[in-house]
């Protein structure tokens, strides 16, 4: 982490110093800072993505950028020459307010508005006619000029909600994918999700991270106006911090399960122990911080990771460089860290070398977080080699870090940092990294109530929808049992485990109404006989000592107990556009009879109607890249789906 900032004034062909720049904060529509960090040089590889160059084109430079950095984080991993399961890889990004594009397509549509506003004027309206006509003629075509076109492709490619949908688009990933938005803890927003995703079982690899492309007049002039950057430069926890710099840009990160990371032999760069989040609730104002909520999120975080605060040695601040969040933020990590010792705890932020990334700032956070967890050296940060008067470090166990040096080994414990990220709103996350060391996680396991439980197992990857193989794995199932007592339970439990152990499963069928009303319910999902067997082992364990902890951390395994009445019905919630996809239902269609048969009369009836049976339009030869490729457009017309 070379001592470098990027922080620079506005490139011209960005937007003009001259006619939005004014050194007056009480200008109207002006901004009163001109400097940023700004991304150059990027240049989207279309060809490489296999996206149409119309449709590039149409697409916001932080669409292009998530496309790119999560790919990089696909190749870094070693995709495709070590297999990822795509069908259970998925994509959470935050983001927030959009990009750049979108002002510039509204421009153009608004010009009837403009012409109408000149028209208004009395000098417009004292010239002849045919010269006025000339006027607005020529500058709308000087306007239409400068701005892109609104097609088909415009919508899609600006708007901030498409950006993971885009990725999963591009790279084919079939695992959840959706934005989270949480003002400039958005990334972290992100990585909470993922995290749950993962401890879940819902996949088994999600890129995680965040994107921030704003960086045009308009955003300027509006945090002008509520005093927030600064016109001098980025100091977090420095002497004149008077508001923080904007900066752009995206990192993203592939996240697994440590488990089958360690299993798989992948690289891993850091790992994460824990996440808190918080809101600020009622405080001064919506976008004044809050320590309150801060040490919500703090304490929350490292409760989660079940670790000591005091055993951390750097924490990288959301430290935005301004005069309350700066003060604000270092009262609330001392109030959580406080227990270490006086200068123990490196303390710094990205943000003096790369500006504030709003929605992408978490994610810049976490990547130098991650950089210097794996490389044992502590990063310097900028423009503080003079503290803030109004921080009594003195009495804090943190220190300002102001040279790359090396990382010294804590006694008795991994490396360990703390890195926050707050947004406007009151909305705060904070999360405990550990620096990986090979078996640890095996030393560590965790103990719940007497019971040591085992790392979750991985279920079998999804097969490709495409084109279904000659044989297929079994599809998973699941076993409920319902009693009267906690005796009976134990009962059926026993009587269960010992048919699995001679290779026995329940039958692929959804459980009666009557299990699913018992007083006492058992619910565990699995793949085969041995799993199942495995499963209602460990269930028993816990059964015996009854402790809710031991059920809850059996639940990311697919082990479930319920107990007393019945919350209620389960209901589904299907989306009416955007789930679907080639060969969607093939797969299943080729394992289960019942709904082949259902296809076959579907095709019996639509087929003349359609002109050919309904399969042809649904199933598409996994071979044929090119039908399959139409078939994918196909599906993105309202009016087909």
């Amino acid at each position: 982490c070379a001592k470098r900032s990027s922080i620079a004034e506005v490139p011209p062909e960005r937007w003009s110093i001259d006619a939005y720049y004014d050194p007056d904060p009480a200008a109207p529509d002006k901004t009163y800072s001109k400097i940023g960090s700004w991304v150059r040089g990027f240049e989207f590889d279309w060809k490489r993505f296999r996206v149409p160059p119309k449709v590039a084109a149409a697409m916001d430079e932080g669409q292009q950028w998530a496309v790119t950095i999560a790919a990089e984080a696909m190749a870094d991993y070693g995709y495709p020459d070590r297999p990822l399961d795509l069908e259970r890889t998925g994509v959470i990004l935050g983001t927030a307010m959009g990009g750049e594009m979108h002002y510039r397509t509204t421009l153009r549509i608004s010009y009837p508005e403009l012409a109408e506003a000149i028209n208004a004027t009395p000098a417009f309206r004292g010239l002849p006619g045919a010269v006025r006509a000339s006027i607005l003629e020529e500058w709308h075509a000087a306007l239409a000029g400068k701005l892109p076109p609104v097609t088909e492709d415009t919508m899609p490619g600006e708007l901030p909600n498409i950006v993971s949908g885009r990725v999963a688009n591009v790279l084919n990933l079939r695992g959840p994918n959706f934005i989270t938005d949480a003002a400039c803890a958005s990334s972290f927003a992100a990585i909470d999700a993922a995290v749950e995703t993962l401890v879940n079982g819902r996949a088994d690899a999600v890129i995680a991270g965040g994107v921030d492309r704003n960086m045009g007049a308009a955003i300027f002039v509006k945090f002008c106006k509520i005093g927030a950057l600064s016109a001098t430069g980025s100091r977090p926890f420095g002497e004149g911090a008077d508001g923080f710099v904007m900066g752009e840009g995206s990192a993203a990160f592939l996240l697994k399960r440590l488990a089958d990371a360690e299993r798989d032999g992948d690289r891993i760069y850091a790992v994460i122990r824990g996440v808190g989040a918080s809101s600020d609730g009622k405080g001064k104002g919506i976008t004044a911080p809050n320590p309150v909520g801060q040490i919500l999120a703090v304490r929350r975080a490292w409760e989660n990771a079940g670790l000591d605060p005091a055993t951390a040695t750097l924490v990288e601040a959301h430290g935005t460089s301004t005069r309350v969040g700066d003060v604000a933020e270092v009262e609330s990590l001392a109030a959580v860290f406080g227990g270490a010792p006086r200068g123990r705890i490196a303390l710094g932020s990205a943000k003096s070398n790369i500006g504030h990334l709003k929605a992408g700032a978490g994610a810049a956070g976490l990547l130098k977080t991650a950089m210097a967890l794996h490389h044992k050296q502590l990063p310097p940060t900028l423009n503080a080699q003079r503290p803030n008067p109004a921080i009594d470090f003195a009495a804090t166990p943190f220190f300002l870090n102001h040279e790359l040096q090396a990382w010294p080994q804590p006694a008795g414990a991994p490396r360990r940092a703390g890195v926050s990220a707050y947004g406007f709103g009151g909305t705060n996350f904070h999360l405990v990294m550990e620096e990986y060391v090979p078996g640890l996680a095996d030393r560590e396991r965790a103990r719940v109530a007497g019971i040591e439980i085992p790392k979750a197992a991985t279920p079998p990857a999804a097969p490709a929808v495409t084109k279904p193989a000659a044989t297929k794995p079994p599809l998973r199932g699941i076993l409920a049992l319902g009693a009267s007592t906690p005796g009976d339970l134990a009962g059926e439990i026993a009587h269960w485990l010992r048919r699995a152990a001679a290779g026995e499963t329940p039958p692929r069928a959804a459980p009666g109404p009557a299990t699913l009303a018992a007083p006492e319910r058992l619910v565990i999902d699995f793949g085969d006989a041995a799993e199942l067997a495995d499963r209602l082992g460990k269930a028993a364990k816990a059964h015996e000592l009854d402790n809710p902890q031991a059920w809850a951390a059996l639940q990311a395994q697919g082990i479930f107990r319920g107990s007393g009445p019945r919350p209620g019905k389960l209901a589904f919630l299907f989306p009416g556009q955007g789930s679907q996809y080639a060969n969607m239902g093939r797969d299943l269609a080729a394992r289960e009879p019942r709904v082949a048969q259902l296809f076959a009369e579907a095709d019996r009836v639509m087929a003349p109607i359609l002109g050919k049976p309904l399969t042809h339009y649904l199933f598409i030869d996994g071979d044929d890249p090119a039908a399959l490729q139409q078939a994918e457009r196909d599906l993105m017309q309202t009016a087909i789906t």
